[in-house]
């Protein structure tokens, strides 16, 4: 109490009050960045999901079995327990409540983050001019599709997964399936669906070898490394397929207009001609809006201008299908959360 009167007294009331305050709202910022770097370290590392797996973990274990500097490691997990986010006693480590809500549904938001954390790490140079999206820096991959994965479940999937089941779809086409976060779901809500998943990205392809060689679904799944805008041997070997997905998938080729997307959604009319193309896609929310409610789109606006991905909104996507021939038999737009729904022929 006497150091803080001795402030007062040195600063006035009025002034120490007002720096006070002003630092705790500053500690917010540069607190969200120091945690995310550490627990993006701890992800990529294999640590975090080891916290996650088990009551506790022996400290000396994990610098051992991931071969990782013993100091940096206890420096993390220092600044972590005193946030309240892991608890570290007695050369033992534990995950608390809060990082357990954290990595479970909002887990996406973090890995998607961490996606970008490339852009972000080189920003100054991108402001200067010095590099540019994607000739001298990229995403990380890896993370877009997990991230992205993670987030989908919470709406998404359970949105395209009715859509399926509602228009008695029985065998399924993905593009870009990634790690084949959409595929596993859809099988596990639709027990009799059957699917193949394709990507044009040979590492992706040979994760979502691995994954669908551990997971329950092997036999009702086919993965295949293929574009999206040559499908005429996928077509050939699976004429049955009568239902084509893609989640947050077409708005990547919108950087040099909509014609792109609109002959990709011709073309996959004529080769699927019994299919119905179910669509979820962002829709662009009007920066007004974000404004007076900063929701996470915010910083999903941010991601994708940053690295020249365009976001259309609702009206557009319809523009979209109308110019292709297609005809939307069933429409969800959620506001809310930025996200639009199309089942279209």
């Amino acid at each position: 109490m006497s150091q803080v009167l001795e402030v007062i007294r040195l600063l006035g009331l009025p002034k120490a009050v007002r720096v006070k305050r002003r630092y705790d709202r500053a500690l917010g910022y540069v607190r969200g960045y120091a945690t995310c770097c550490c627990l993006w370290s701890l992800l990529e590392t294999g640590v975090l999901d080891r916290l996650l797996e088990a009551d506790e973990v022996v400290f000396d274990a994990l610098v051992k079995d991931a071969r990782l500097d013993r100091h940096v490691l206890e420096s993390i997990f220092t600044y972590l327990d005193g946030t309240s986010l892991v608890r570290m006693e007695a050369g033992r480590v534990r995950a608390l409540p809060e990082l357990r809500r954290l990595m479970a549904e909002p887990r996406g938001f973090f890995e998607l983050m961490y996606a970008y954390e490339p852009i972000f790490h080189r920003l100054r140079d991108m402001l200067r001019g010095k590099v540019r999206y994607p000739d001298d820096v990229a995403r990380l991959g890896k993370y877009v599709g997990r991230g992205s994965g993670q987030l989908c479940r919470t709406l998404p999937y359970p949105i395209l997964a009715d859509m399926l089941r509602r228009h008695g779809a029985t065998k399924v086409l993905d593009l870009g399936c990634g790690d084949l976060a959409f595929l596993f779901y859809a099988c596990e809500a639709l027990p009799e669906v059957r699917c193949v998943g394709i990507d044009i990205d040979p590492p992706t392809v040979a994760y979502a070898h691995e994954v669908l060689a551990d997971s329950p679904y092997a036999d009702r799944i086919t993965v295949t490394e293929a574009d999206m805008f040559d499908l005429a041997n996928v077509a050939e070997q699976h004429p049955d397929v009568d239902a084509v997905t893609a989640v947050d998938t077409y708005h990547e080729y919108l950087a040099d207009g909509e014609a792109k997307v609109v002959s990709l959604l011709a073309r996959l009319r004529e080769g699927f001609p019994n299919a119905l193309l179910y669509v979820g896609e962002f829709c662009k929310q009007p920066h007004e809006k974000l404004r007076r409610h900063p929701t996470a789109f915010l910083e999903h606006h941010l991601y994708h201008d940053l690295t020249n991905q365009v976001i259309t909104d609702a009206a557009g996507w319809r523009r979209i299908f109308a110019e292709a021939g297609l005809e939307i038999l069933e429409e969800k737009v959620f506001d809310v959360v930025g996200h639009g729904y199309f089942v279209v022929r």
